[in-house]
């Protein structure tokens, strides 16, 4: 058996958030178990956790979405690592999206389809990057953290893709300036089996421009982490948050740049056209053959890939037919797969059809209640507002009427009623708590939500083929540090 926690190095695995440990780990770890599997267990920074500061600072002091679960950080590394001891079952803790960023409500409004893109200043920057290290130290102190996912797509310069040629060069050479950077690339041609990787003079210059001061910080970044963690961690590069899927020479360069600059990198995500909680609905075989060149690629540095957004358009629906298959096969099983999302929806789910009338009376009440606050977010323009937002609450209202009961099902809900944990009453967050409870005191509903959650991660790790890895993490581990 693994130490527990453990860092699992190139280890093919799933890793799940656990927004509410007090209810999700039980069920998630018996999944595992179940398998045979060896998982992570994660939150992402900024947005779904945050140091206790933010969690137990009055409402209003912060943006409602940073750290929206109400769960800190060490919180969920310290009830995750206790729960995995109790239970034998062996978990990686992971620091997922530690973000260069300076506002979570933009980015969920990008996640969910609105909101620009736009380029941190300096200032910007320097917060971000104070405000990282306070994540890391929390992280740090629990002494059970072990791997970081590094996330500074904030910084992708994404005018440069609509640069002239002539501004190409001028900017080039007044703000980079470095001729070598140019000469590693243009040198670059590889046949892919399908895809041949060539860089231009321009295309390096481009790609440079744009990603340059991405990468920098990503250096940055991992710099803060080996001061305050001293012991072994694994590293992934969040690339996914993007308007598009990802330019496989832009792939390259990421990985050819982080890797020279000495950062030792497990995995790196890039944007394969998933959509958080949305079934993937593009043509398979084109799935197959961009994430068969992204692993191509990513394995010339031996890095792994990881998939992000995993969750779907349902519990159970498992990002659509044949999208597991295809991203297993063209990978040959090298992945890693993420979800988080998924394991609040069906929480929803089971609390709208539970029998218990206590369940139920609450249940329709966190709903009025979520409804409400969306409601006053579009009437007001509020923080979270958008267009978006304000088209799909429109929408929800019509289907509610025309069906005539509450959905949990729309593109609202799924998408927004992650804010329930956030809402607070006399500064209470009055709906996690009462979430708790119930799952305390109300033995069916506890046994039902534990099976369903075990459930979901048995059949998350069936399908994407992580069953029994367990037996292979020992000889993993031992190849992995041989070669470093």
């Amino acid at each position: 058996m693994s130490r527990i926690p453990d860092y699992l190095g190139k280890m093919p695995h799933l890793s799940v958030g656990v927004r509410i440990p007090e209810i999700f780990l039980e069920g998630i770890l018996e999944g595992f178990k179940q398998e045979e599997s060896i998982g992570g267990v994660m939150l992402s920074y900024h947005r779904e956790t945050a140091p206790e500061y933010v969690i137990n600072a009055p409402p209003g002091t912060y943006e409602i979405t940073r750290g929206h679960t109400g769960t800190s950080i060490r919180k969920y590394i310290e009830l995750s690592v206790a729960r995995a001891r109790e239970k034998g079952v062996a978990i990686e803790v992971e620091a997922d999206h530690v973000s260069v960023t300076v506002s979570s409500t933009e980015a969920v409004r990008r996640i969910v389809g609105g909101g620009p893109q736009r380029t941190l200043s300096s200032d910007d920057l320097s917060k971000a990057l104070q405000y990282i290290r306070d994540e890391i130290r929390e992280a740090a102190e629990t002494r059970s953290i072990n791997f970081f996912t590094i996330d500074t797509c904030d910084l992708i310069d994404y005018g440069a893709d609509e640069l002239s040629d002539e501004e190409v060069d001028t900017l080039f050479r007044d703000y980079i300036g470095d001729s070598s950077i140019v000469g590693r690339y243009t040198s670059v041609d590889v046949d892919l089996e399908g895809f041949r990787l060539k860089f231009s003079e321009l295309d390096a210059k481009r790609v440079a421009l744009k990603l340059y001061r991405s990468i920098e910080a990503v250096e940055r970044v991992y710099r803060i982490i080996k001061e305050e963690v001293p012991w072994e961690f694994g590293v992934e590069i969040a690339f996914d948050e993007t308007p598009k899927t990802t330019d496989p020479r832009e792939l390259f360069f990421v990985l050819q740049e982080v890797t020279s600059r000495g950062i030792p990198v497990d995995f790196i995500a890039p944007n394969v056209g998933f959509k958080k909680r949305e079934d993937y609905e593009g043509d398979l075989e084109g799935l197959y053959s961009r994430v068969k060149t992204y692993s191509k690629i990513s394995s010339l540095f031996g890095i792994l890939l990881s998939f992000h957004s995993g969750s779907g358009s349902s519990p159970f629906s498992m990002k659509g037919p044949g999208v597991h298959n295809a991203i297993r096969e063209a990978t040959e099983g090298l992945f890693k797969y993420k979800v988080s999302g998924v394991y609040f929806e069906l929480l929803v789910h089971l609390m709208s059809a539970h029998s218990s009338p206590r369940v139920r009376r609450f249940f329709e009440e966190m709903y009025e209640d979520i409804l409400s606050f969306l409601e006053r977010q579009v009437q007001s323009r509020g923080e979270l507002y958008d267009r978006t937002l304000e088209s799909l609450y429109e929408e929800h209202l019509r289907l509610s009427q025309s069906r005539g009961k509450r959905l949990v099902d729309t593109p609202l809900f799924r998408h927004y009623s992650f804010i329930a944990l956030s809402l607070r009453r006399d500064g209470r967050r009055y709906i996690r708590d009462g979430i708790i409870e119930l799952y305390q005191e109300e033995p069916e509903f506890r046994v039902t939500v534990d099976r369903e959650l075990s459930r979901l991660t048995s059949q998350l790790i069936k399908s994407l083929g992580f069953s029994g890895n367990a037996a292979l993490v020992q000889a993993h581990k031992y190849l992995t540090r041989n070669k470093r």
